[in-house]
């Protein structure tokens, strides 16, 4: 179960210095609020800033000037165990099983988003 206020005080004080600013990240970060506004929603509801991801990994830029984040991935707090892959229009979301290291000692887990297409405007 996700602990919602302890996941909303994480992002409530992550910097924004602090999320990747990398070309693939801002490109993203500029647009995901505005492409995927019921995913917004959904993360929000979890506590969850959709403009502070915790890694990305996106693909190349197809001939049509878009790119596909194959994963998007996020830190919540609390317990992975009953948390369900939901599906959201056009995305899914499910606990992440490989992701980097997050440093952090608390008690919590990564979930990934798929897929995320936006276009390359960076």
């Amino acid at each position: 179960m996700i602990d919602i206020q302890k996941t909303r005080r994480y992002y409530r004080y992550l910097d924004k210095k602090e999320v990747c600013n990398c070309a693939y990240c801002l490109n993203y970060i500029k647009q995901i609020e505005f492409k995927y506004p019921r995913l917004g929603e959904y993360l929000k509801s979890i506590g969850i800033d959709i403009t502070k991801p915790f890694e990305t990994m996106p693909v190349e830029v197809d001939s049509q000037g878009n790119i596909e984040y194959a994963i998007v991935q996020y830190i919540a707090f609390g317990d992975e165990k009953d948390f369900k892959k939901t599906d959201i229009p056009d995305v899914t979301i499910e606990v992440a099983h490989s992701h980097p290291s997050t440093n952090i000692q608390d008690k919590h887990f990564v979930i990934e988003i798929y897929p995320i297409v936006l276009k390359w405007i960076i």
